[in-house]
């Protein structure tokens, strides 16, 4: 694991968790106590987490800044797109939220004829703008953005108006990028606002597809969206393969596509 992975797996960890051992960080990345303690040293350094005895606790936010994470883990990012993409079909509605993974994912879509894409992401609907079909022609995409108050952190809408506009819509796809998922919590988000938005999106469609590269499998946050069910699949690297987080996910009855 690179040492920029590993950065983000602690400050993940941190996020549903106030403290953690340094045992728990050695066992969990499967690396030494001498890279545990150097990775500590640099995070502390940059006031991202505070060195306790014995382990390391959390200090900042859930997760590191929207701009930063967008440019984590793009590649394993762009093949859960490419691997999502594969189970739309020609014609269908989709829900979109505003993760970084969703934001690549709205790359790959352009392919697919006839879609109708309902988002609260600023970087989505932009970025399927020039694929919007004109008004004498059935071929191309709709795509609508949802109102609301906007968001400093994250482009996006939010708000009551968000969610009213979202309760118009019966999808058929809910595509969203969690904080974390595993087999207990479910899906989970740090932030209120974008797990309320996700959990209204989950329930006005007919299924779910949660798209979540390796580092947040197994992982939890303070805001739930959904259990795992049957009608749910999950995106996420080979790298998560081995994990026994994902194999009690796909006991639990979730699809689990890797790629």
């Amino acid at each position: 694991m690179l040492q920029e992975d590993r950065f983000v797996r602690i400050q993940s960890l941190l996020a549903s968790i106030d403290r953690l051992s340094t045992e728990r960080l050695i066992q969990d990345m499967q690396v030494s106590r001498e890279t545990v303690r150097q990775d500590l040293l640099a995070l502390e350094s940059m006031g991202l987490v505070r060195r306790v005895h014995g382990g390391v606790a959390r200090v900042t936010q859930d997760e590191p800044p929207f701009v930063q994470r967008q440019a984590l883990r793009v590649a394993e990012k762009r093949a859960i797109a490419k691997a999502a993409v594969k189970r739309l079909q020609p014609g269908q509605m989709v829900f979109i939220d505003a993760g970084t993974t969703t934001a690549i994912l709205a790359e790959e879509l352009r392919l697919i004829s006839r879609l109708v894409v309902v988002t609260n992401s600023i970087t989505v609907a932009l970025k399927l703008a020039g694929t919007q079909a004109p008004s004498d022609t059935a071929q191309g995409m709709r795509v609508v953005l949802l109102g609301g108050d906007t968001n400093p952190e994250i482009p996006c809408t939010y708000g009551p108006v968000t969610l009213n506009e979202i309760r118009r819509y019966r999808a058929d796809v809910t595509l969203i990028s969690p904080v974390g998922i595993n087999a207990h919590d479910g899906v989970t988000f740090g932030n209120e606002q974008e797990a309320s938005l996700a959990t209204a999106m989950a329930e006005q469609s007919s299924s779910l597809l949660v798209l979540a590269d390796y580092s947040k499998i197994g992982l939890r946050s303070r805001y739930a969206v959904t259990r795992p069910s049957a009608q749910q699949t999950l995106v996420t690297n080979i790298h998560a393969a081995n994990a026994p987080a994902l194999a009690a996910l796909s006991a639990q009855g979730l699809d689990v596509v890797t790629v």
